[in-house]
This record gives C-alpha cells, structure tokens and sequence, in this order.
C-alpha cells in the first residue's frame, strides 16, 4: 500500500507549521508567510473561522502541502477533505474521523499522551501520532521515553516545541515535530507581523538544516517508520 503523500512529505520536512489566526485571512497570510520561510507543510486548525475556506485558498499551491487540524467531527473531517487537504490532525482520537481520513487516503495524525493513547490511536490507523502537549510531559526527555518501548511507532512532537527543543525532539525519536506558538504566533498575525512569522520560519530551516550537516537529524526517514 503506497502511504499517503503528506506522509511522505512529513518524513522529509520534518516539520509541520500549525496556523492558528482570528480570521480566515490572517490564517492564509500566516500560512504563505511561513512557506515563504522554508516549512511547506501547514496546518489550518477548525479554530479558524471558516477554516475550510483558508484551506481551500492555499490547496492549489504547488509549493505547499495543506491539512486541517483540531479535527474534531465527521463532518469537519469531511469539509477539510472536501477543500483539499491531504492531512488531519486532532488533538484526541475519533474512530469516525480515522475512517473519513483513510478512507480519503489522507494522513491521520491523532493525538495521544500515554503510551496507552498512542498504541490506541496506531490501532485505529493513525499514520503518525501526535504527542501532545510534549512541552508539558518534558519535551525531548519525554520522547525518549516512549521511544524505548515503542521504537518503530512513528510520532511527532507537538504542544511547546520551541527552536530551542525541536532538533532535540527530533533526536530523541520523533518523525517530526508541529510547530504552533513558536513559529506562527497568532499575535503576530493579528497585527500583521507576517514578516516576523517568516524570520522564524527560516530560523527552523536553518536550524534543521545545520543539524542535518552535523548529523545529528537524517535528511529523510524513508518508509521505515
């Protein structure tokens, strides 16, 4: 079975750009902004009003692979699908969306916190599992954690990963990280500091970039996780 092509995106970037905005237009300005920095794939969260409608005006970009987050209902799942994500994630694990979304062939990416959550959501389909909020749970350390006894389930980092602690996460055991605050910050977008947002969005891809030279993070993980 051929994995879905955000999938595939995900295990070479690495990194995945969370929008969070007050309006739909400051959600698609934050996004371009971002992609203009480096960080391709991005996340319209259901927190948008009329998320659909960012999705849909961002889904045409060639330069970009865009999903729908805080996925939280059937029916959000199937009008994020309907305006052309690729990708759904969720902050918990519903069985309803996990069908819409491998039905779809789009990535599901639940969330989970325990080692019970996260074998759960696998179980249920989830390509990659988001562990979240890992900034609470110790970052890094908390990666390193799970990955002893659960070393092949791939998972990506989410809720407090920071320029600072990202690559770390990354080295701990984590396919990717999503990036939400840190990097597009939805004060910023409220007052139009989209400039800021892609300063920030090169400072990651730099940041990775130099990992990767140092290898301390490989340039793409292949189809083994």
């Amino acid at each position: 079975m051929v994995d879905p092509m955000a999938l595939r995106e995900l295990r070479e970037r690495r990194m995945l750009a969370v929008i969070r905005a007050s309006s739909t237009a400051a959600a698609v300005a934050a996004a371009r902004a971002v992609a203009e920095g480096g960080i391709s794939l991005l996340e319209i969260t259901f927190t948008v009003p009329h998320a659909p409608r960012a999705i849909a005006e961002l889904a045409n970009r060639a330069d970009v692979v865009v999903g729908a987050g805080t996925v939280l209902t059937a029916a959000e799942a199937r009008d994020a699908l309907a305006a052309g994500a690729r990708f759904l994630v969720a902050p918990n694990l519903s069985l309803e969306v996990a069908r819409i979304a491998l039905a779809a062939d789009a990535m599901f990416c639940p969330g989970a916190y325990t080692t019970s959550e996260i074998i759960a959501a696998r179980a249920a389909g989830a390509h990659v599992v988001k562990v979240y909020p890992v900034g609470v749970a110790g970052g890094p350390a908390y990666i390193r954690v799970i990955r002893d006894p659960l070393p092949d389930l791939p998972v990506r980092a989410a809720g407090g990963t920071t320029l600072e602690n990202f690559v770390p996460c990354l080295e701990a055991g984590s396919l990717a990280v999503g990036l939400g605050a840190s990097l597009a910050d939805p004060a910023l977008a409220e007052s139009g500091a989209f400039d800021e947002i892609t300063r920030r969005a090169r400072a990651f891809v730099k940041r990775l970039d130099a990992a990767r030279a140092a290898g301390q993070v490989s340039r793409s993980l292949g189809a083994r996780v």
